[in-house]
């Protein structure tokens, strides 16, 4: 199984410099100190939301603006008091992040964007940020993952009769569309955070529409489990509504907000195709796909420095799942993987790219409007009887998401059964 938790993955650090900040007052250090929320026996204080909100709009490159503050705050929030149950959570466990781990993590980062060891920690100083408070976020993250696959594992269960019935509805579907696709969700509480939920929704859509990438805001944002990917969906794995959005898309454009029973969810549509397409047409690709998104108002030569550092942090890995690795530590970037794709179905253009690469080797680039697309063929497969996936393949699958599920309701079940009080 390969649950994938909330993961660190900052924007652009292409940013211009802070201004720099003024010794604060005695009065603003008191304000700073000021508690923001408390949970069971965890404070989080006004300056801890303060840096959070500092990072999240600089990882996810939106506008340092009151009215933007004002809309992220309720998300911001609700993210910190979870980070907090689960850090707790991981305590009781007995799971233990060591400071090691931290440090890789954000070395990683700093390979992925060229950066001398060190660098990341003076850049967010520049603009205003604690290194520590990402040090926080990246804790939880891995806490949070150790702690979900520790305690919930024993408890999926996907058995043949199960599998046989999602083989079943595929071959049912065949001809019909699936979708491959990316989710921002935004959870509703109550009425009580209805409208804010909407108005975060609606500014983070704005952002999408300004070339902002879809990737990093659903990274800090969206508060289902998997980073933002969905992976290929068709009918019956999605609400009916859901589905319907998925149909009226265009590749690489996003719905409006859609309201379901939980919260919000704003989807983009990557690809689709048709279930069963190239049955017993030839020879089938495992394929990984990365994408690398650039703002619609870079210059060519901020395109092709990205080119630049993306290539140079990517020749350090081997093999779709290290690039799989690597593509989650890189900015500005989004991947998908496929099983068993028809050659025949893929556009002259990408199978050009993929024929003479070498399993797990990167292609060049193929460029696309704002982004610039990667493949890798991750395995190569004779003439098949169907393009559907394997039994292991759809076993797979069911139980990431069955896991995903128990994990939203551990953490669910942790909120139900915490003090929380927020003050501010």
């Amino acid at each position: 199984m390969n649950f994938k938790p909330t993961s660190i993955l900052l924007g652009s650090l292409a940013l211009g410099l802070a201004a720099a900040m003024p010794a604060p007052s005695a009065h603003a250090a008191d304000e700073a100190e000021r508690v923001a929320a408390v949970i069971n026996d965890d404070v989080i204080s006004v300056h801890d939301l303060d840096q959070r909100l500092k990072l999240v709009l600089m990882s996810s490159n939106l506008p340092d603006t009151v009215e933007t503050r004002s809309r992220v705050m309720p998300t911001v929030v609700r993210n910190l008091i979870d980070e907090h149950l689960e850090l707790q959570e991981a305590r009781k466990q007995k799971v233990e992040v060591e400071s090691g781990e931290i440090a890789n993590a954000l070395g990683n980062i700093e390979r992925q964007n060229n950066m001398p060891r060190g660098a990341m920690e003076k850049l967010l100083r520049q603009h205003g940020v604690d290194p520590d408070t990402l040090r926080q976020q990246i804790r939880a993250s891995l806490a949070w993952n150790e702690t979900v696959h520790q305690e919930l594992t024993h408890d999926i269960h996907v058995g043949d009769d199960a599998v046989n019935t999602r083989m079943a509805n595929l071959k049912a579907n065949i001809g019909k569309p699936e979708y491959l696709a990316g989710e921002i969700y935004l959870a509703v509480d109550g009425p009580r955070n209805e409208e804010q939920v909407r108005s975060l929704a609606e500014r983070l859509i704005e952002q999408l529409r300004n070339g902002a990438p879809f990737q990093s805001l659903a990274q800090q944002f969206s508060q289902n489990g998997g980073g933002g990917q969905l992976g290929w969906v068709s009918e019956g794995m999605l609400d009916d509504e859901l589905m319907r959005a998925l149909g009226r898309l265009q590749i690489n454009s996003i719905t409006p907000p859609i309201r379901a029973n939980d919260g919000y969810h704003i989807l983009l549509l990557m690809d689709k195709r048709k279930i069963g397409d190239g049955m017993s047409s030839g020879p089938t690709v495992d394929l990984l796909s990365i994408e690398l998104n650039s703002l619609p108002s870079a210059t060519f030569p901020e395109r092709d420095a990205q080119l630049k550092r993306f290539q140079e942090a990517m020749m350090q890995y081997s093999g779709c799942d290290n690039l799989e690795q690597g593509s989650k530590n890189t900015p500005s970037t989004g991947y998908s993987r496929s099983d068993k794709v028809p050659e025949n179905s893929l556009p002259p253009e990408v199978l050009n790219l993929i024929s003479k690469l070498e399993i797990g080797q990167l292609s060049q680039p193929l460029d696309m409007p704002n982004s610039r697309r990667f493949f890798a063929v991750c395995g190569r497969h004779a003439d098949e009887a169907n393009g559907l996936p394997s039994y292991d393949d759809i076993k797979r699958r069911m139980e990431n998401e069955q896991l995903e599920n128990l994990a939203r309701r551990y953490l669910r079940d942790l909120r139900r059964n915490a003090y929380v009080d927020v003050r501010i």
